[in-house]
């Protein structure tokens, strides 16, 4: 009895012992879940896009002018209700367009071009954390200038036309006072009647595609929270580390690019084609496993005539791709998604006129030093300005990067197209060449910036023969 007494104790003092040392130990709290987003309040933001329409002029034998398509940008304010995962509210938006249907020879004897369209409209959506999936009504105005010129009749006239507005758009929380959205509004208009004799109408639609972002006066976060996701402290072992994901097109970082394309020795008079891309990442998070990378394309042209010894600028067609890629992709990263563009150029010259849709993919790795992928796209027309000819084009952008010490690397990222519709001998555009660039900060901003020249072995005829081209991106990394 007496020696199972003293077991008893010594195991009551060493289980005492054990807990004792266990309650001195360092034990780490759960993660703290970050509180769902907040929609509620006021907004104002500015959009872009671009816009097109199947109208037509009713002229005496002749009903056909093809439609237009036009760059539309402006600003938006509006006010929302979040009431559990629903949203209520109202937004209006007033944008300027840039490109009227130019006049067109016999026997299309008329033209039309838009000025301004404002609209307002209710919102009803649905709310998941930082997502929101919308649609809204209500109604719309459009000023619109019209000019008729043929045998017995010449006139020109302004008018602005109502109509009730359709849409459907999906907006993302991406910081606590910033969102961003991408819109498809339609816009029927009712009927404009010239003063004239005969009577001309013109009937038409405006379908708009609509890229923006939005400042919300109330923040959708809590200010700790939003504190404790950005920042980037420039120490030497994160240069490399930063400069794989500036170089890797999905990567989990905001960034905004500028890319300048100078292509030399263009159209019959050799002249210099200069694309200036402005291409916004922006990574949205879907879940813990999933990522959504929206990255967007705006070209800034100025283009050879193929007529005359001048150039044409402006903006040109705007390209949306989105990305789905997995969170934690293991050593072959990829994602893969659809692509579209828009037919948004301020001058026919600058752009295709059609929508266009299709698939697009990317796959990398990044072994060592080193970041080796390839981003493909195929895209058709599916809609757009009748007369113009139909799309069917190849694009695939092979990339190699090796990154060096104190952020500095090599770089080569040719662009090789196709025209499946074009002859067998002017169908590819294939360049070879490289660069260099580096990693570095201006102030308290991380930026990347290369250069690089690219030769074209095989082009079009009247394609340009080689092309320089620069990049500065602004880089916004998270903690």
């Amino acid at each position: 009895m007496r020696n199972l007494f003293l077991r008893g104790a010594a195991l009551i003092a060493l289980s005492v012992n054990v807990a004792a040392n266990a309650a001195d130990m360092a034990v780490k709290a759960p993660p703290i879940p970050e509180p769902p987003y907040n929609w509620s309040g006021g907004y104002v933001g500015a959009n872009f896009g671009g816009a097109w329409t199947n109208g037509n002029l009713n002229i005496p034998n002749n009903n056909f002018y093809g439609g237009l398509t036009e760059f539309i940008a402006g600003v938006q304010a509006g006010y929302n209700v979040q009431a559990g995962h629903f949203l209520f509210g109202v937004e209006g938006d007033f944008d300027g367009a840039t490109f009227g249907h130019p006049a067109l020879p016999t026997p299309t004897l008329g033209s039309v071009s838009q000025n301004w369209i404002g609209t307002i409209a209710g919102r009803v959506g649905l709310v998941e954390d930082r997502w929101l999936v919308y649609g809204k009504a209500g109604g719309g105005w459009v000023n619109s200038n019209a000019t008729l010129s043929f045998p017995g009749v010449s006139w020109t006239g302004s008018n602005t036309s109502s109509g009730w507005l359709a849409g459907v758009g999906v907006e993302y929380g991406f910081k606590s006072h910033w969102t961003i959205k991408v819109e498809y509004d339609y816009l029927a208009l009712s009927n404009w009647t010239s003063a004239t004799f005969p009577q001309i109408q013109l009937n038409r639609d405006l379908q708009m595609v609509k890229f923006g972002a939005n400042y919300k006066f109330e923040s959708g976060l809590p200010d700790a929270v939003e504190q404790t996701r950005t920042g980037y402290s420039r120490e030497p072992s994160e240069d490399e580390d930063l400069a794989k994901k500036s170089q890797n097109p999905i990567a989990d970082m905001v960034s905004v690019p500028f890319q300048s394309n100078t292509n030399f020795n263009a159209g019959p008079f050799n002249r210099t084609q200069e694309v200036l891309n402005i291409q916004p990442v922006v990574p949205l998070h879907i879940n813990a496993d999933w990522n959504l990378i929206a990255r967007t394309i705006m070209p800034v042209i100025s283009q050879p005539s193929p007529i005359f010894n001048s150039n044409t600028n402006g903006i040109g067609d705007i390209t949306q791709e989105f990305f789905f890629s997995p969170t934690h992709p293991g050593p072959l990263i990829w994602g893969l998604g659809p692509v579209f563009t828009i037919p948004s150029a301020t001058d026919p010259i600058l752009g295709q006129g059609k929508v266009l849709l299709g698939p697009t993919a990317v796959a990398l790795v990044t072994p060592g030093h080193w970041v080796i992928g390839v981003l493909v796209n195929n895209q058709w027309s599916i809609g757009g300005n009748p007369l113009r000819p139909p799309v069917n084009e190849f694009l695939a952008q092979p990339f190699i990067n090796y990154n060096m010490a104190h952020g500095w690397y090599l770089t080569s990222s040719p662009v090789i197209t196709a025209n499946w519709l074009a002859p067998s001998d002017q169908r590819w555009t294939v360049p070879i060449g490289g660069g260099f660039g580096r990693i570095f900060k201006i102030g308290d901003q991380p930026v990347s910036a290369n250069i690089a020249g690219y030769y074209n072995v095989v082009r079009p005829t009247g394609a340009p023969n080689w092309q320089l081209r620069a990049e500065l991106s602004l880089l916004f990394p998270e903690r």
